[in-house]
């Protein structure tokens, strides 16, 4: 994100090695806590960013998968530890435009993503498997404070908002097969601080450190049976947080 070049034909590739903090809670119809997953999750991104003249086109594809603490409680209330293993991917486009009069930029990101949250079983309960689906449209600005031809530190913020969000809960081992349910729409933020700084003419390295928080609402209730007792599923309230510290190389062809 170094002073933008008119090259149409430049192309930037980054590689990152990432680490994000995990926290995911649960909440029911009085905002108390259901369950809570915390803890880090090793990750990687890949991009393509395009500038031209004051604009810059830029595709991303996440990938973070580990396991995390898992503090709640079973459908009977006792309190239950288990452990669940994560998976998320993430596609992203960013847009991003610099006006001449202004020394930062605008930007908006539209991202798909994809969560695997395997629930494990531990003492005598069953695990659960459950995948997550939704699209976010974000928009925001970037704030310089340094910016010159070697180096840039800038903040970026946005807000955010979650839509068309799905659940997929695998209750097979029940005998209720795999159900759906439609996640409700949420809003949230974001806020990054990124360094850059240039090593050669075409290599540059970039270290950040980012924070997104959003919610899902409570989803639709759907009533199913096994063919002997008939059950109501809901998608509770949630809250998530992620912190997020990179290391990137960018190379320009």
């Amino acid at each position: 994100m170094l002073a933008v070049s008119a090259n149409s034909h430049a192309l930037d590739l980054r590689m990152a090695a990432e680490l994000m903090y995990f926290d995911y809670e649960e909440t029911d119809i009085f905002g108390s806590t259901l369950n809570q997953e915390t803890g880090w999750i090793p990750g990687f991104t890949v991009a393509a960013s395009q500038p031209y003249h004051s604009i810059r086109n830029t595709v991303e594809f996440s990938l973070f998968g580990g396991t995390v603490d898992y503090d709640g409680r079973t459908q009977a209330g006792v309190p239950h530890q288990t452990t669940t293993e994560e998976i998320i991917y993430r596609i992203l486009y960013l847009f991003s435009w610099s006006p001449e009069s202004s020394e930062g930029d605008f930007y908006g990101k539209a991202y798909w993503q994809q969560w695997d949250r395997d629930i494990q079983p531990a003492n005598g309960v069953s695990g659960l498997f459950e995948r997550y689906q939704w699209w976010t449209a974000e928009a925001g600005v970037h704030v310089p404070f340094i910016k010159d031809e070697k180096q840039q530190l800038l903040l970026e913020l946005g807000v955010l908002a979650t839509n068309s969000g799905t659940i997929n809960v695998n209750l097979t081992g029940a005998g209720y097969g795999v159900q759906t349910l439609e996640l409700g729409n949420g809003l949230g933020f974001s806020a990054a601080l990124l360094y850059e700084m240039k090593l050669a003419s075409n290599n540059r390295v970039r270290f950040g450190a980012m924070f997104k928080n959003w919610e899902f609402g409570r989803s639709n209730s759907k009533t199913i049976s096994n063919g002997t007792s008939t059950i109501t599923i809901t998608e509770p309230d949630s809250t998530t947080a992620q912190t997020t510290l990179s290391a990137s190389y960018i190379h320009r062809f």
